[in-house]
């Protein structure tokens, strides 16, 4: 079976679990409210009916092309891996809103209480379900989910269960970013699911590989799912890195390991590149050597 390192957790929507707090009580434009509620339930219907036309109508094309590339990128098959997830979308009418509001072309609504994923757990707890919307021309689109996790706040959580006024809305981080992102290209399926893990020490690093551009990895360590996979023979990898500032007396360091994951449990992950410098000016742009083949399959 092959195992699925970055599972698409409820379909269309990015489910972080966080216990990042700021709210602000405010019930938002009634008319934006109904708008927003129509759209999430149609997404919902179509989620729980695993209707691929009516999930396609509902949802943002950015977040359609994500949850696609996602799929192809782990080998499964799309459209049908976007309804095969244990989770079912939450209901709304026994829960506080707390906040409905709109920044340009974004839009999300705020509630809290006992968000019931479908999960089967003996109780469901207390905590926040952030719905996120993106406009496409005149009509709003379902984006994502956030649910955050309220058990390392028991104080905010037992304030908003009686009734207290969420007070905490206001930080930047809990409003809509007042832009929709550009839509990536779609990427086909790959010869090979695979992955990358950098560690970045006095470094700023992005990486490009055949086409798709990666998030920036700064003075951390990060493990992505490349979109696309890898195909046989040479893949394009680029590497854009810049020394950043480190204390007097420690010592830089960059290494990038890309992976090929396959269905092997004794071996799940065959590497096929590694790299690493300690140079405090390396080249701003690195064209690095990405084979895939019987030869490096070995290793």
């Amino acid at each position: 079976m092959r195992p699925h390192l970055f599972p698409i957790f409820l379909l269309t929507t990015v489910l972080s679990i966080s216990c990042l707090l700021s709210l602000s009580g405010a019930d938002g434009d009634a008319e934006l409210r109904v708008r927003l509620e129509k759209v999430y339930y149609d997404w919902r219907g179509a989620i729980i009916n695993q209707d691929t036309a009516a999930w396609q109508r509902a949802t943002s094309r950015y977040r359609q092309v994500m949850t696609k590339n996602l799929i192809l990128s782990q080998q499964q098959v799309y459209p049908d891996a976007v309804f095969e997830v244990p989770i079912r979308p939450p209901e709304l009418t026994q829960l506080r809103r707390l906040e409905v509001q709109a920044v340009g072309p974004t839009a999300h609504m705020i509630y809290f209480g006992k968000v019931d994923l479908g999960l089967d757990a003996e109780s469901v707890p207390d905590n926040l379900l952030i719905l996120r919307f993106l406009k496409e021309g005149d009509d709003w689109k379902f984006d994502t989910t956030r649910y955050m996790n309220l058990a390392g706040v028991p104080e905010i959580r037992a304030s908003l269960a009686g009734g207290g006024d969420p007070d905490f809305l206001d930080k930047p981080e809990f409003n809509p970013p007042g832009y929709v992102p550009p839509v990536p290209k779609e990427c086909g399926k790959p010869d090979y699911m695979a992955a990358y893990h950098i560690q970045s020490y006095g470094y700023a690093a992005i990486p490009h590989l055949n086409g798709f551009d990666y998030p920036k990895v700064e003075d951390n360590a990060e493990n992505q799912l490349i979109i696309g996979g890898l195909m046989k023979g040479k893949n394009d990898f680029k590497l854009d890195l810049k020394p950043t500032p480190v204390p007097e007396g420690e010592e830089r360091y960059f290494e990038i390991n890309v992976m090929v994951i396959t269905p092997n449990g004794e071996k799940p992950a065959v590497p096929v590149l590694q790299w690493s410098t300690k140079d405090a000016n390396p080249p701003a742009s690195q064209d690095l050597p990405l084979w895939v083949n019987s030869s490096t399959l070995k290793k």
